[in-house]
């Protein structure tokens, strides 16, 4: 099993003491992502978790990585949060739904509702998505016109946003073809779609309007679309042991194949470089 956590071709310098706000709207694919940002970050830091109804999972990852946070609703998210101090260094995360996914336009007309609303309240804010199904679309440059604050989102290293998890995961849209064209249909297992898999399956394009709890269907569905092989893209995060059992059982219902890829596609330059975006928003303390 490749146990490779990531390319790391830049080292990236996170600012310190730094004073001010950043909001951080995001998916819940790709919260591993988020706490390995906050974990290589040891500037003290106060965490603010919105209660959307799904944040347990991230909540559940805080906890067990010994992190403090402090929970808040909704309303004190959109209207500001009593107590806050400006002059520390605070991340309010908001996870939103993952069943956004299922409408692309859905998603993209909430992200961009969100950023909207509490550009005012924040002095930055960190869109952690890729573009998800709505092509050219550029949330930094959508909300240039309306926001007074920088809109930072998940970008490779030539500046395109990446398309989705799994673009995150292999570095960008160039990668992510070069990994199209090498493994061409294949299932890609990485540690948050195979832990989250009948919540990923049921926003997936090829299961759309399909019971995802029939595992017969979905593996009828495989079978039609000739997938024989699951491919382990390995970012090195998250809970490794259930990482590999539940790529091991999906292979087992769907009757493919678990391999590895040849060679390392994995990194995690996209999120760092996006986080220390953000934070170089941000004023000395």
């Amino acid at each position: 099993m490749n146990q490779n956590s990531g390319i790391e071709k830049s080292d990236f310098q996170i600012p310190k003491g730094v004073a001010g706000t950043i909001g951080v709207i995001a998916c819940p694919m790709l919260e591993d992502e988020l706490i390995y940002d906050i974990l290589c970050d040891s500037d003290e830091k106060i965490i603010y978790v919105v209660d959307t109804g799904s944040q347990g999972s991230f909540v559940g990852k805080l906890n067990s990585n010994n992190i403090p946070y402090n929970m808040i609703s909704e309303y004190s998210f959109d209207h500001g949060i009593n107590g806050l101090d400006k002059s520390k260094f605070n991340l309010v995360v908001c996870m939103n739904q993952l069943g956004l996914h299922a409408e692309p336009k859905s998603l993209k007309s909430q992200i961009e509702s969100q950023v909207l609303l509490h550009s005012h309240l924040f002095d930055a804010i960190l869109v952690f998505y890729g573009i998800c199904g709505n092509f050219g679309w550029d949330i930094s440059e959508t909300s240039s016109a309306t926001s007074e604050i920088p809109v930072i989102t998940i970008r490779d290293e030539n500046g395109k946003i990446c398309d989705d998890c799994i673009g995150v995961a292999v570095g960008g849209t160039d990668n992510y073809f070069r990994l199209n064209k090498a493994y061409t249909g294949v299932l890609y297992l990485t540690p948050a779609t195979a832990t989250n898999w009948d919540d990923f399956m049921a926003v997936s394009d090829m299961a759309r309007g399909c019971d995802i709890t029939d595992h017969s269907l979905m593996k009828m569905l495989f079978e039609i679309c000739g997938y024989k092989y699951a491919l382990r893209l390995d970012t090195g995060l998250g809970d490794r042991e259930n990482y590999e059992k539940c790529a091991q059982e999906i292979c087992k219902e769907m009757n493919l194949e678990l391999i590895d890829p040849e060679g390392t596609w994995t990194t995690l330059e996209p999120i760092k470089r996006a986080y220390v975006e953000a934070k170089s928003a941000l004023k000395s303390s």
